[in-house]
């Protein structure tokens, strides 16, 4: 018997598929990193893996279970002829590639000369969600090829994410970059019947090469277990938003610029789309599925959106009636996802999950009124039954965390039980450095983002390893164990440092989702004018004048000057509130930065000094907005009273504001360049906290010189909101609403300081509506709180959902379910024949 030998015993064919044959080729090399000799002679081996067929063979033998449909995996340890042995088995080839990757992932911990399956675990797992994928954007031409040309990019990419189980990628061509891709098929091929149409400057050799290129790319990833979608977003120039901000782009329009496409016209675009699109998917026959643009920002003007719409499905029906659309949802009319569906076709709706900004892990529970009555954000009115098609959930992660490192075990867990909402089998985010080089000339040499002496990578991506692992394993399974990412923050970090690098992450990782719900003007939603990273959210009295982005949960510093003066008491949760909340995150975050800096003692290198270097930024902005939210109130407070005392108040909040900023300042030092290219500078994109620093500096000297001189009542106190402990309230929810029978709603309440009222808040599961109010009354019988649905409202058109306020007599209130605990309100499906 040879020493350190393992047997690999798989069946030829088996093995020899795509998917799998990547998991068991990577499940060798763990293996040869160990110092083990891999054979398929059992017999002559001192451990035994067996995996495919041989292994589902094993599993029955041992009585474990089998993988069960797509995607699933199971990985089981016992004894095979008397030796150590591992069974792999997958429901299909992709579940076993998951199931040899996570052996191998287990084997690389093992000791040099031990057991290689000391830390393999039995497991038998299938998808919460059967698809997971990331998105990109094609903003800039440089970079963009610097990538699509790169074979060594797309392997190390796709190796990735089919480690971290992501089986979906979309190349998303166009998207408001001053016309580049719009469309995008000239810059692959030229079509026949269309010689006018052109990408100007192209070649016949670079149109080969993009084309080649892509081809590429699509193979690798299948390779992986990866499906490619092409978002094609722009189906003719015709500037306006599509300019992006972009200096002098939308003047482009309709001229023959190089790097623009030219000759589509009103005349021709309909046909000419038809053409391009078969011909699109003659050249690539390897795409997975197409994501369309469907309204009038994709270059459409109104009035030709429909027809346009039904000649392309048309031809998609005829050439293509099995491939699968995306159609985003913006702007979507009923008429159009109609003839989509009524021609046959595999479609189905892609939506924001919370505008373009990442908010917290829910639908938001009501969203802005600026937009509460179009499709443009999260669900609208798009969850009706009977149901005619699913609806993918897309979090638009790239508008805010564009730059920082971000990783929320917990926020991703959340995320993925919510996608299941309507039936959802699909999710995706934008990968982290979404929209770097946009607003830069499309032939401007792609930009560095870290200053040189402090990279540890190759290529960006690889720096942001944990959002990957988080978002692809949670949203497969929720239930993963954390072993598998804090394992990878020791090997990193040490033993010691490690796991308070690791706290410290997750800590700063709920900084940005919190500005974005609760401390973040609604103006700045479009991923091409918002960035919470950088943005200092205008001035105080641009600040204190607008509304969030979860107008049912966080009150805004408006309506809480109005409140405090009214005397009125709310269930929300006040900007006082927030504040404390962003304060002590702050606090927790430089503790495990603390904490890790003593266990490093020194001992670092360039990940661990950038990665606290995020840290400290991010607990920065949480410092940040911690003073900004009494400053909007004070200011409006004084606004309300016209007192100068409220005024004062004001600016000394905004005075620990614009210090908390500098702080960031000092935070970054040198480790990012100065010249943070994530948006158009012209749209109000600063490249660096330092720019941002100056112009809050200048808000602010404008807002000292703008104090009265005289008028108000300094003397004369304002009253501030109450600050107790809330009621807390335990809901027994409601399981199926019946049409004509009320829905009861129950719930116990403690409540040290008396209740003062308890309110039931419900409406369909559509946003266009506001919440309808039922009070709760205290059950004397059962001593139960309950209220009423009434059974003439539940609609089989629509699912229920409902959350409860309280409010003791103290004044202090809370909405539940508690939103930092669970998504902050109950679905209730209701029951159709």
């Amino acid at each position: 018997m040879a020493a350190r030998t393992v047997a690999l015993v798989t069946v030829p064919g088996e093995a020899a598929s795509g998917a799998a044959k990547h998991g068991l080729a990577a499940l060798e090399e763990a293996l040869r990193g160990k110092g083990f000799t891999v054979t398929d002679a059992a017999a002559r081996a001192q451990f035994a893996i067996e995996a495919g067929e041989p292994g589902a063979r094993r599993l029955r033998e041992w009585k474990a279970p089998l993988p069960e449909g797509e995607q699933s995996l199971t990985v089981w340890r016992g004894t095979a002829g008397g030796k150590p042995a591992v069974a792999l088995a997958g429901g299909d080839a992709r579940g076993l590639m998951y199931a040899a990757l996570d052996a191998a992932e287990r084997i690389s911990w093992s000791q040099p000369e031990g057991d290689p399956f000391q830390f393999v675990r039995n497991a038998t797992e299938k998808p919460s969600l059967r698809e997971r994928g990331i998105s990109m954007y094609t903003m800039q031409r440089a970079y963009f090829e610097s990538k699509l040309y790169d074979e060594r990019y797309w392997t190390r990419y796709f190796d990735m994410l089919a480690r971290d189980r992501i089986n979906s990628f979309t190349v998303i061509f166009g998207y408001e970059n001053g016309g580049f891709m719009a469309p995008l098929y000239p810059y692959f091929f030229n079509v026949d019947g269309y010689p006018q149409v052109e990408l100007v400057g192209i070649t016949a050799a670079q149109q080969r090469r993009n084309t080649a290129a892509f081809q590429r790319m699509m193979r690798l990833a299948h390779d992986r277990g990866i499906e490619v979608t092409a978002g094609i977003w722009d189906h003719i120039y015709r500037g306006g938003v599509q300019g992006g901000g972009i200096p002098g782009a939308s003047e482009n329009a309709g001229k023959r610029v190089p790097g623009l496409v030219w000759g589509v016209t009103a005349e021709n675009l309909s046909a000419y789309t038809k053409a391009a699109l078969k011909r699109f998917l003659e050249v690539f026959p390897e795409i997975d599925a197409i994501q369309f643009r469907m309204h009038d920002e994709s270059g459409l003007k109104k009035e030709e959106i429909q027809p346009f719409w039904h000649d392309v499905f048309s031809s998609i029906r005829r050439d293509h009636p099995r491939l699968r659309l995306d159609l985003r949802a913006k702007g979507l009319p009923d008429e159009v996802i109609g003839d989509a569906l009524d021609q046959g076709l595999n479609a189905r709706i892609s939506t924001k999950y919370w505008m373009e900004q990442m908010g917290l892990p829910f639908h938001p529970t009501h969203i802005n009124r600026e937009d509460q009555h179009n499709r443009r954000h999260s669900y609208a009115d798009l969850l009706r039954y009977p149901q005619r098609y699913r609806v993918n959930w897309r979090l638009w992660t790239g508008g805010t965390a564009r730059l920082l490192l971000w990783g929320d075990p917990e926020y991703v867990r959340r995320f993925a039980q919510t996608a299941r909402v309507y039936d959802g089998q699909s999710c995706d985010a934008n990968e982290i450095l979404a929209t770097w080089m946009l607003g830069e000339p499309h032939d401007e040499r792609p930009l560095e983002f870290m200053n040189g002496r402090y990279e540890y990578f190759e290529y960006g991506f690889e720096r942001y390893w944990h959002f990957y692992r988080l978002w692809g394993r949670l949203t497969y399974d929720p239930g993963t164990p954390a072993e598998v990412w804090e394992r990878e923050f020791t090997a990193r970090f040490g033993a010691e440092a490690g796991p308070h690098v690791m706290r410290g992450l997750e800590a700063a990782s709920r900084v940005l989702p919190r500005i974005v719900a609760a401390s973040y003007l609604y103006r700045n939603f479009p991923t091409t004018r918002g960035w919470a990273e950088m943005n200092r959210q205008g001035s105080l009295p641009q600040y204190a004048d607008e509304e969030g982005s979860d107008i049912q949960q966080f009150m805004n510093v408006r309506d809480e000057a109005k409140s405090i003066v009214a005397g009125t008491e709310t269930a929300m949760r006040r900007p006082e509130e927030t504040s404390r909340w962003f304060a002590s995150t702050a606090d927790e975050i430089l503790e495990q930065v603390a904490a890790a800096e003593r266990a490093a003692g020194g001992r670092t290198g360039n990940e661990f000094h950038s990665t606290v270097t995020d840290l400290k930024i991010l607990a920065g902005l949480a410092r940040y907005h911690s003073a900004r939210l009494p400053a909007g109130v004070s200011y409006c407070l004084y606004k309300e009273t016209g007192s100068l005392a409220c005024f004062d108040d004001a600016v000394a909040a905004e005075s620990k504001a614009l210090e908390a900023w500098a702080g960031i300042v000092a935070a970054a030092g040198d480790v990012y360049t100065e010249n943070l290219a994530f948006g158009a500078h012209a749209a109000g994109f600063s490249r660096h906290w330092k720019e941002e620093y100056a112009l809050l500096r200048r808000d602010f000297e404008q807002l000292q010189a703008s104090r009265p001189a005289a008028g108000g009542s300094p003397e004369h106190p304002v009253p501030r909101a109450a600050q107790g402990e809330p009621p807390a309230v335990r809901l027994t929810p409601a399981r199926e609403a019946v049409p004509g029978q009320d829905v009861v709603i129950a719930a116990s309440v403690d409540a040290p300081a008396g209740v003062k009222w308890l309110r039931l808040r419900y409406r369909h599961m559509t946003q266009f509506e506001d919440y309808a109010t039922a009070e709760m009354a205290p059950d004397s019988r059962t001593g139960l709180y309950t209220g009423k649905i009434p059974g003439a409202f539940v609609d089989p058109k629509w699912d229920l959902m409902y959350f409860i306020e309280a409010v003791g007599n103290d004044g202090a209130g809370r909405i539940y379910p508690d939103l930092e605990k669970e998504t902050p309100y109950v679905v209730v499906p209701v029951k159709r024949s």
